[in-house]
């Protein structure tokens, strides 16, 4: 098994081979948001040690395996990336859907579930956070409290 991650997550203590790469905060990055949006972010500071950034890991490990990848850079990567999926050379812009919509059918009786269960341990940054860790205590604290109307 291998983990590829910043923070030691679950999956890092089941893994043969760990890649340290940089935190998102520490790498710069082409996001598309729930809208379709690209949106670029700026590397805020440097990984520590060896860890490198995501797509620089791939691609050593392509070359290791001789399966080398068509970039040697991020600006290459970014220039490949947009030849495949055009829209996301237009950072900051909605693109029209010219899509049809989906005829989905009836919908099922079951009930909605929230799809997070502690908002303070979302992610492997937060799980790792002892800051995190003492906001999610008091928020199952203040759950379990009866209130005067209860």
């Amino acid at each position: 098994m291998i983990y590829q991650g910043s923070h030691g997550d679950r999956g890092a203590h089941r893994a043969d081979v760990i890649l340290a790469v940089a935190a998102y905060t520490e790498e710069n990055g082409l996001f598309v948001n729930t809208e379709g949006r690209p949106q670029l972010s700026f590397r805020a500071g440097f990984a520590p040690g060896e860890a490198k950034e995501n797509w620089a890991i791939l691609r050593a490990l392509s070359a290791e395996l001789d399966v080398t990848l068509g970039y040697d850079s991020l600006a290459q990567l970014r220039q490949a990336l947009i030849k495949e999926v055009p829209h996301l050379a237009r950072v900051d812009q909605v693109v029209e859907n010219t899509g049809d919509a989906l005829d989905l059918g009836p919908l099922g009786k079951a009930a909605f579930l929230p799809a997070v269960n502690d908002f303070y341990l979302t992610n492997p940054i937060a799980r790792a956070s002892q800051l995190m860790a003492e906001l999610s205590a008091n928020a199952k604290a203040r759950r379990a409290e009866k209130i005067a109307a209860e």
